[in-house]
């Protein structure tokens, strides 16, 4: 994660990577930048308490170890750390709506395993917001463009910008090695989970 003052907008951008998510009650903007990993902004628009993450697979590659994973690189415990944190600041659960972006096919296609973490990705996002009934009031996933997502934590608007192809290369590396991390580390990082 990495904060700094943003001139341009006036205000805070807490820039967060894959694995990562911040919760605040701050006016603030969160961004990130979107290949085959998916963004879930969520915001409680009655307490004014806003967050998002960013996860690279929908559970672990290890099934057996799913449930001592705590990490936010997976999409369930991305979803639980981010809900969690938006609780612990005041939030209501039956107020959060939610955005969904990302899954772009900007891996090259290669058969097993990489070829469908996009569309995993994307289905894993809406059922369990479904299952969590926690509704989607925007979306911009799948094709094949890179994104970068701006979210205003005051308002729950996005910017977006799509990221032409050519400029994807950077992505697609970034992406490549931080699948690779994941399914080559053993070790079972993150803090504490409550899950509900």
């Amino acid at each position: 994660m990495h904060i700094k003052f943003d001139a341009k907008f006036n205000m805070e951008m807490v820039t967060i990577f894959p694995g990562e998510y911040h919760a605040t009650r701050e006016s603030r903007i969160i961004a990130t930048v979107l290949g085959s990993c998916i963004a879930v902004a969520m915001f409680d628009p009655v307490k004014r308490i806003s967050g998002m993450n960013h996860f690279m697979l929908p559970n672990t590659v290890n099934k057996d170890n799913f449930f001592l994973s705590k990490s936010g690189k997976y999409g369930m415990f991305a979803m639980e750390l981010l809900i969690n944190d938006l609780l612990k600041l005041g939030g209501d659960r039956s107020h959060f709506k939610a955005k969904v972006f990302g899954g772009g096919s900007v891996l090259q296609r290669t058969e097993g395993f990489t070829s469908k973490v996009p569309e995993n990705n994307i289905e894993f996002a809406f059922e369990y917001l479904k299952a969590e009934k926690i509704p989607v009031v925007a979306r911009d996933v799948g094709g094949t463009e890179a994104r970068k997502v701006f979210f205003f934590t005051d308002t729950a608007k996005i910017r977006l910008k799509r990221i032409a192809k050519t400029y994807v290369q950077p992505i697609e590396s970034q992406e490549k090695r931080y699948l690779e991390k994941i399914r080559h580390r053993k070790d079972l990082e993150g803090g504490e989970v409550t899950l509900f």
